[in-house]
């Protein structure tokens, strides 16, 4: 048998489903790219038609991150959304997602425990790749009236986040978004907001609001992230 560490991410593409529900929105008169949820799912737990009721599901894990990236929907010309109020966008049909190696990272935590559904959301929706640019981003919407709607942990969308958050102390919620200090104002708002959660991450050293990101550059640092993300007593089994 093959140790979890060593799927390939086709053996794991194979045996997961990677769902997300992408948006575009207007802050400050600036048209932003979104994504607001992404669910890793075990493909034998849900039929493709029970997509939209995944909502419903409680995950076996939850997972907040950075920011989508370059995460897009496949095929890339799969229409998105141009949403006009925060209540529109849990309204947004699921899509099929293209993964990358931080959500592999995921799924093999999920094979090592035998989850069979994790839902990713991060400290900021919007898509952007380069860490740098969208820093600056993040940056720039805090000078902008209603430009902290970016971030699902934000007051304005408490609410949603109650909805997407299960309250229950026996769903973990492995949080991982880096170690830049340019992260801190939306990493400390929302570790205030998960206060009563149990949190599962590898802390950088010297910060109390920065948790190691899952997919570090070498195969030994992923392999590490794992290890250490497996060893946690809310995780570890």
């Amino acid at each position: 048998m093959i140790h979890f560490t060593a799927l390939r991410a086709k053996e794991l593409s194979n045996r997961f489903g990677v769902y997300g529900r992408f948006y575009r929105t207007l802050l400050g008169g600036v048209e932003y790219s979104c994504r607001s949820v992404l669910e890793l799912v075990e493909r034998s737990a849900v039929a493709t038609t029970d997509l939209q009721a995944l909502d419903r599901h409680p995950p076996d894990l939850h997972v907040v991150m950075m920011n989508p990236g370059s995460s897009h929907p496949v095929p890339v010309e799969t229409p998105i959304v141009l949403i006009g109020s925060l209540a529109e966008i849990e309204k947004i049909p699921l899509v099929p997602t293209r993964p990358d190696n931080t959500q592999y990272q995921i799924m093999k935590i999920m094979v090592a425990r035998g989850y069979r559904h994790a839902r990713v959301v991060n400290l900021s929706d919007l898509r952007e790749p380069k860490s740098p640019v969208f820093l600056g981003l993040v940056e720039r919407l805090r000078g902008v009236t209603g430009g902290e709607r970016h971030s699902l942990f934000c007051d304005a969308r408490r609410e949603a986040l109650q909805r997407i958050l299960v309250p229950s102390p026996e769903v973990p919620v492995l949080v991982g978004w880096g170690r830049h200090v340019g992260l801190k104002g939306l990493a400390q708002q929302c570790l205030e907001k998960l206060a009563d959660r149990v949190l599962v991450g590898v802390p950088v050293v010297g910060e109390s609001v920065l948790f190691a990101h899952p997919s570090p550059m070498l195969q030994s640092m992923k392999d590490a992230w794992i290890a250490a993300v497996l060893n946690h007593p809310a995780i570890g089994r």
